[in-house]
């Protein structure tokens, strides 16, 4: 079988662990093809940021590298997902558990929508943690870069908005070898499940490459128009 689809998805879940490459990937597909970019992390982020009720809850899970649990992403979810029926969507970072397959399954009959690609970025672990290690957040509007494979134009500073990049607080060594090892217990039977269930509509793409031609196999993976070479 062609590793492509047939006819572009409107409705795509982005898989990749920590440091895979994934959100890059997603922001890109968004600019260039028109997806909007559903983003748990980015949720969970912004929460933390507002910090409310709910961002406090949030951000103990976040600071100890542990996942949030179903429930709060239930309530973000319940709070950000209006009518995706009327979009192209990208979930980028969800479902992160199996008990969240039911949850987006949910939301798919309710809302009158339905995924039309499971796409995986496959990096290994030790490849996710030597990249973890260069990369930059802004905390202003939360646009991610690398210092090697995706660098702002000057330094240290956001492309967007100005803002001083950092650090995001899960991407200390201890902290990201933890998320590396979740990663592997809770997104494997997910992927798995995918695989097995809905293999006509799962891709995969080989995500240690350059990122040019990451993005350039997604875009095919998802019968886009990719890049020239």
């Amino acid at each position: 079988m062609s590793n492509r689809l047939t006819v572009p998805p409107s409705h795509v879940v982005i898989f990749g662990r920590p440091g895979s490459g994934k959100s890059t990937l997603a922001e890109r597909l968004g600019a260039e093809h028109g997806y909007v970019l559903f983003r748990t992390g980015e949720l969970l982020r912004a929460a933390v940021r507002r910090d409310d009720f709910l961002g406090r809850r949030v951000e103990i899970h976040l600071a100890s590298g542990n996942l949030v649990p179903d429930q709060l992403i239930f309530e973000l979810m319940e709070q950000s997902l209006k009518a995706p029926a009327a979009e192209k969507l990208l979930f980028d970072g969800f479902p992160r558990t199996m008990g969240q397959v039911p949850l987006l399954e949910d939301f798919e009959r309710r809302l009158g929508f339905s995924i039309g690609c499971y796409l995986d970025i496959a990096v290994s672990p030790v490849a996710a943690i030597a990249r973890m290690t260069g990369r930059r957040v802004c905390p202003t509007c939360g646009a991610t870069y690398h210092i090697v494979g995706k660098p702002p134009k000057v330094a240290e500073t956001c492309d967007l908005d100005g803002s001083t990049l950092v650090n995001r607080t899960d991407d200390k060594p201890e902290v990201v070898a933890l998320r590396q090892q979740i990663f592997d217990e809770y997104a494997t039977p997910i992927l798995d499940h995918y695989r097995a269930g809905a293999s006509e509509i799962f891709r995969a793409v080989d995500g240690e490459q350059p990122f040019e031609a990451v993005y350039a196999d997604a875009c095919r993976a998802l019968g886009l128009e990719a890049p020239a070479a």
